[in-house]
């Protein structure tokens, strides 16, 4: 699971699209893309860019009830002043004063453009398109904004397509466990839209749309073999289902997913925002509830294996200020 720092430009036009409404992309996130593939983004229309900025956030935590700091240029150098104290001004860069906003619409024409789709998406709803449709005929159903994933104003927007045996739903970063269980409930096939996106192009990988078996590869008995359905909220371990809270679970798929791609470490930030359901920052939630909710994922891993409670710190291993990892091996890791 990648994050602002790590994300292809394709990859963090797709976060920053599933964020809200009228989203932003923020001159500094920008800036290491700059050049020939952002350039005919906004020849697309795709990014438009924003008259620059004149001023400048509060300090983080500010308590001089100042509003926007306006920006100066001292001795060639942009600088953010804060009247209160001259140590919290911000040097800035020029890239930091530019801004982008995103067509959504037309950011998701390229998408199914590039997966192979010739026709226009077709809206269905707010925030809510249908792709095109697969070989097999089943129709793939983009939902980008995380607030539209809600039943049942979804389910009555979702009577446009297919049945939902014969219907693939995107689903944004940043929806929960609890609210995709009724669309699975009706039998909607789930696939996340991060993880069906190519890393560094914007198309999807069809073979990411196709159903996963259930069962994957049998071991020996001596075996660890974590399965897990990100999408469909379940998990065994051993051959054990895991019953684990939601926010739990999805902290878990985090670190089988950075497993299963070979990376190993989850990063905090990741982990944080997994377990606070959201995608904007990891501070609404304390270290100390991550560390309570990798301990209940320890206890339910020892539980289903049989092992002693003490093993789980060898199962989710703790990296002092980097992160954590699953053991892998022993542990082996499949994603459906």
């Amino acid at each position: 699971m990648g994050s602002a720092l790590t994300d292809s430009l394709p990859t963090l036009l797709l976060r920053r699209s599933a964020a809200g409404p009228e989203p932003i992309l923020a001159g500094r996130d920008a800036a290491p893309f700059f050049g020939t593939a952002f350039n005919r983004l906004l020849a697309k229309g795709v990014l438009t860019e924003l008259p620059p900025a004149a001023s400048w956030p509060p300090c983080r935590g500010c308590t001089c009830g100042f509003g926007e700091r306006p920006i100066t240029e001292i001795d060639g150098t942009l600088v953010a002043e804060c009247p209160d104290d001259a140590d919290a001004s911000v040097t800035l860069q020029p890239h930091d004063l530019r801004a982008f906003s995103i067509d959504v619409t037309s950011l998701v024409a390229l998408l199914a453009a590039g997966t192979g789709w010739p026709d226009a998406p077709e809206p269905l709803g707010t925030g809510v398109w249908r792709l095109g449709d697969l070989a097999d005929g089943r129709a793939v159903v983009l939902i980008l904004d995380p607030l539209a994933f809600r039943a049942p104003a979804l389910s009555s927007i979702l009577r446009a397509a297919p049945p939902p045996s014969s219907t693939i739903l995107l689903v944004p970063p940043g929806v929960d466990a609890g609210a995709r269980r009724p669309f699975l409930d009706m039998r909607y096939h789930l696939v996340g839209l991060l993880e069906a996106s190519h890393p560094t192009e914007l198309r999807l990988l069809r073979d990411r749309l196709e159903p996963r078996a259930g069962g994957a590869a049998q071991l020996d008995e001596a075996g660890m073999l974590l399965t897990i359905n990100v999408m469909g909220i379940t998990a065994s371990f051993h051959g054990v289902p895991l019953r684990l809270r939601g926010r739990d679970f999805d902290v878990l798929a985090v670190l089988a997913r950075e497993a299963a791609d070979g990376r190993a470490l989850a990063q905090p930030d990741d982990l944080l925002r997994a377990l606070a359901g959201r995608e904007d920052g990891p501070e609404p939630i304390a270290g100390e509830q991550l560390e309570k909710s990798i301990s209940r994922i320890r206890e339910a891993l020892c539980g289903a294996a049989g092992l002693p409670r003490e093993e789980g710190r060898k199962l989710i291993v703790n990296v002092p200020r980097r992160g954590y990892r699953l053991a892998s091996p022993p542990i082996r890791v499949v994603l459906g």
